[in-house]
């Protein structure tokens, strides 16, 4: 009897062993990425940038770099990888290895490009996890001070008697500045000729100089001609005035709601990174744009800080995706 009370007590003693290294196992199981995303990141990370040092996106990168440098303990290295208008930063972010060390700083621009790409070898929606969207900018329709016109009114007036006659300037076919443009000719019922450059910084020699009359642009690039008398800021097209050039009205105030366009700068990971260490990363953004000194930076170069949760980035990309997607097709427009 006492052999069999023991044996008992040996089999529970052993069950309740089992047990308890089990539960133990899973508490392990359980903690085992929490411990990993408290470790990270444990050496540097990259940022991949799709333009040349100087730009819009490129001084946002390295704003933002050099706060989660600060924060994380880390080096965030800028890597500027140029050409094929963003797309080969995004070919190889989409490639990288998805551990939470290297991340794409892209703008509306990439993403247009991408969307609007027939030979892409990337799905711009499908190929990457968003992190957040860090800034925005703002665009201005800017003309000629040659042009016979004072007022966007005015200039409308001016393109409709001369269909096809006033040329506008953009940074490429399938740019943002291009399809902003087209959004405005057809909210605005007018006809104007497109003329491709290759960046920004010769729109403003010719637009200056009368080659071309009109551009939609970033403000802070054209705003010293503004300033200067050259050219003539006819509207903002962000849904607010700029900090910038509080006199320059909304295009919507103007009657024109529907031909509004924004640039703005985010930040993606390779697709099946971590949700624990985008989720990291993201929050650490958002505490970084939220520094006062990143928000006057940011507002000194046109702009305003975002700092949004994967989630909403998510939704935000989609509506943007959708928005230009359906104008492309409208008017015809290919990024090859």
């Amino acid at each position: 009897m006492c052999l069999v009370r023991f044996g008992m007590l040996l089999m529970v003693s052993l069950i309740v062993s089992i047990a308890a290294s089990a539960g133990y196992g899973l508490a392990v199981a359980q903690t085992a990425p929490t411990v990993q995303t408290a470790a990270y990141p444990s050496k540097p990370i990259r940022f991949l940038v799709g333009v040349a040092p100087g730009g819009g996106t490129d001084f946002a990168a390295r704003l933002i770099g050099t706060k989660l440098s600060e924060k994380f303990g880390q080096p965030v290295i800028t890597d500027n990888r140029t050409g094929a208008t963003g797309n080969i930063a995004l070919e190889l972010t989409a490639k990288a290895a998805p551990d939470g060390y290297t991340f794409l700083v892209f703008n509306i621009g990439h993403l247009t490009s991408a969307l609007l790409s027939r030979s892409a070898r990337i799905d711009a929606n499908k190929d990457f996890a968003p992190v957040s969207q860090i800034a925005t900018g703002t665009l201005a329709l800017v003309m000629h001070a040659g042009v016979p016109a004072k007022n966007l009114k005015d200039f409308i007036g001016h393109a409709r008697a001369k269909p096809g006659q006033v040329n506008y300037g953009s940074g490429g076919i399938a740019s943002n500045q291009h399809l902003a443009m087209e959004l405005f000719k057809r909210e605005a019922r007018v006809d104007l000729l497109h003329v491709p450059y290759k960046g920004t910084g010769p729109i403003a020699v010719d637009l200056v100089s009368g080659q071309i009359q009109v551009a939609i642009s970033s403000l802070l690039g054209f705003y010293p001609h503004v300033k200067a008398g050259r050219l003539v800021a006819l509207a903002v097209t962000a849904d607010k005035r700029s900090a910038l050039a509080p006199e320059v009205p909304t295009i919507a105030e103007l009657g024109y709601p529907k031909a509004q366009s924004d640039i703005w700068q985010g930040v993606l990971a390779p697709a099946k990174t971590p949700p624990a260490i985008i989720e990291k990363m993201s929050r650490a953004i958002a505490q970084a744009v939220a520094d006062p000194d990143v928000v006057q930076k940011l507002v000194a170069q046109g702009g305003g800080a975002v700092g949004s949760s994967p989630k909403a980035f998510g939704e935000f990309l989609k509506n943007e995706s959708s928005r230009w997607l359906a104008l492309a097709k409208e008017v015809n427009i290919s990024a090859d």
